[in-house]
């Protein structure tokens, strides 16, 4: 049975250790971050209006994030990196049981909900940079390589099987909250696994010890001065900023056509729909779209699609309309946002990322993990921030509404797209 399994993953058996702890600690990561978000979406658009408060929140959740990424950052090489991971999983831990237990800390359980909302952003970043900061320590170069495609499937499986069950727990009449106590759990397995994960293979290392000693600083100042990075950065920033457009724009007319007992089931229903599509191109499209048109084509597929059909959705908002006083017609704005949404992230998750870590190679070795780090971590969460600081000066025009936003969507689209070529030039 086992064999058989490493033969599907493509791995060796001096690897299978490694790979399989990999891949069920990439499968409670899923499970973590799936029921997590869907719980914090709902309870946060019930409790709070998205129109004014959602962009708020969106910068509060990237300056929490930039605290955190940041944090990460400095210690990463200060201290031993199993140590540091396993200190981020007990806080995150300790974070979930507090907003599933703390409301006799609070005056409000609607505080609890904003919290929850605010801490999807920093929890999956710091779960990606614990797990992939263990892949690169596991791994060598060519090792790396081989197993890449395999020890993250899990977080794929985890989240379609996390979204399907949700719908179901939810229909034995279950509150929303119980959402947490299943991402308790799953964050509780994660941190047990990866202890483990880490006393075999992360300590006393004497390989990883000088690694980590290798590793090279980023300054601000050497930061900065590198037009490559810098270029990526802008990559991040701008893709992040369309996502977190889009996003904003569909959680409005979400919460315009489905009522509280009915949004949780769609939006788990949604976010299963995202994860098997990346899944889907993962599988079949991303290797063969990059052997076939190079790095330089890959990037520039999710701007261009989304540039149509976000152009879509704004012919579609002008002509039908794009509120409720649209009354049924306001579906066909719906649809084509809803469109533009699976797209834009699916596509991200399957294509961006994957082909982004190859724009890497050309950075110094010794800077390479430093640069990583701080372009996944700090410059995602300012992304954030920019995001919806964006859509708060936005909102705070009465000229503008909800189309505007998707107009101007279209704007950060066209640098999205002029920069990646950009990077490529300097890749």
């Amino acid at each position: 049975m086992k064999q058989r399994l490493l033969n599907v993953l493509g791995i060796d058996e001096a690897e299978s250790s490694p790979v399989l702890m990999l891949l069920a600690i990439s499968f409670l990561m899923g499970l973590f971050l799936a029921t997590i978000t869907v719980a914090s979406q709902t309870l946060f658009l019930r409790d709070f209006n998205e129109r004014t408060e959602l962009p708020i929140a969106l910068v509060v959740s990237g300056v929490f994030a930039l605290l955190a990424t940041g944090l990460f950052t400095f210690l990463q090489g200060r201290m031993p990196f199993r140590f540091l991971a396993l200190g981020c999983l007990v806080v995150m831990l300790g974070l979930t049981a507090f907003i599933e237990y703390g409301e006799q800390w609070v005056s409000s359980r609607n505080y609890l909900h904003y919290f929850g909302f605010t801490m999807i952003l920093p929890f999956a970043l710091i779960s990606l940079l614990v797990f992939w900061g263990a892949f690169n320590r596991i791994f060598n170069l060519r090792q790396a390589k081989k197993v890449i495609g395999s020890v993250d499937v899990g977080l794929d499986i985890a989240s379609i099987i996390a979204f399907f069950s949700i719908p179901q727990i939810l229909s034995f009449g279950l509150p929303v909250e119980s959402l947490f106590t299943i991402g308790l759990f799953s964050a509780g397995a994660f941190l047990i696994l990866f202890f483990i994960l880490s006393q075999k293979f992360l300590k006393g290392d004497k390989m990883a010890i000088r690694h980590e000693r290798d590793i090279e600083k980023l300054s601000i100042g050497k930061f900065f001065k590198n037009k490559y990075i810098l270029q990526m950065s802008a990559f991040i920033i701008l893709a992040l900023i369309a996502l977190r457009f889009v996003d904003y724009s569909f959680y409005n007319v979400s919460t315009q056509l489905f009522n509280q007992e009915d949004l949780p089931i769609f939006l788990s229903y949604f976010e299963m729909t995202i994860v098997i599509f990346s899944f889907l191109f993962t599988t079949f499209g991303t290797e063969k779209i990059t052997q076939n048109y190079g790095l330089r084509v890959t990037l520039l597929i999710n701007p261009l699609l989304l540039i149509a059909f976000t152009g879509g959705a704004l012919l579609v908002g002008s002509v039908f309309g794009f509120d409720t006083s649209a009354n049924e017609n306001l579906i066909y704005f719906f649809i084509a946002v809803a469109m533009s949404k699976l797209l834009v992230n699916s596509l991200h998750d399957a294509i961006d990322d994957p082909t982004f870590k190859m724009y890497y190679v050309p950075i110094d070795k010794s800077q390479k993990i430093d640069a990583q780090t701080k372009i996944e971590g700090i410059v995602t969460a300012f992304g954030s921030i920019i995001a919806g600081g964006a859509i708060v000066l936005i909102n705070q025009f009465q000229i503008f509404n909800l189309l505007s936003i998707t107009a101007f969507t279209l704007l950060f689209l066209g640098l999205w797209y002029w920069v990646t070529n950009k990077m490529y030039k300097g890749y």
